[in-house]
């Protein structure tokens, strides 16, 4: 047998009931039988938007970032350029809108470079990442509820950060992780990946 191989499904699901619901997520309660056998209750958080990020790097290696407060935890956050797809929305399209509206910043090339699961033991909630190059500066355009500070600092400088910790965003630490994996393995343009990896000053 393969280490690697998949189990079925353990949960047998009585019922699902719908408590609450806004224009954002809906709770979803399921009656349940567990894998242990006993009844039970397990509430999964639906998300209605696919989580967007961009990584966008210039030619010498440094990485645009947006700062925010996050009210959810209480303290301020470095980043990657995020949004939320609408359901119908295209997710490159999303990420263009997003990069536009967070830097100024056009893209002349997206790549998709990563999909994650968020949370997965809580929400559905999924995740698409892309990596932008051949940027161009325009006007930023945040929406109303978003007060962001704009910055750009060396590739090493923004792994460092999500090496220590002082940057823990998932989406972006998993982006920068992503990009340094395809940086070193030959998945980069080698004029870009030197640069990438070059130290900051």
């Amino acid at each position: 047998m393969s280490d690697w191989e998949e189990d079925g499904d353990p949960w047998r699901v009585k019922s699902v009931s719908t408590p609450f619901e806004n224009d954002w997520f809906r709770l979803h309660k399921h009656d349940v039988i567990r894998p242990d056998g006993a009844d039970g209750e397990y509430t999964v958080i639906r998300i209605r938007r696919l989580a967007v990020g961009v990584l966008p790097i210039e030619p010498d290696g440094r990485v645009h970032l947006v700062g925010q407060w996050r009210f959810p935890l209480g303290r301020y956050s470095w980043e990657i350029p995020e949004g939320g797809a609408e359901p119908e929305e295209d997710a490159r399209a999303c990420a263009l809108r997003e990069l536009a509206e967070e830097t100024g910043l056009s893209a002349g090339r997206l790549e998709p470079i990563l999909e994650l699961d968020l949370s997965n033991s809580l929400t559905d909630e999924r995740a698409v990442i892309f990596f932008a190059t051949d940027l161009e500066l325009g006007q930023a355009n945040p929406e109303p509820t978003e007060v962001l500070r704009r910055r750009t600092a060396a590739f090493t400088d923004v792994l460092a950060r999500v090496a220590d910790g002082r940057i823990r965003d998932a989406m972006t630490v998993a982006a920068v992780l992503r990009a340094h994996h395809m940086a070193v393995t030959g998945r980069l343009p080698e004029a870009l990946a030197q640069a990438m990896l070059r130290p900051g000053d």
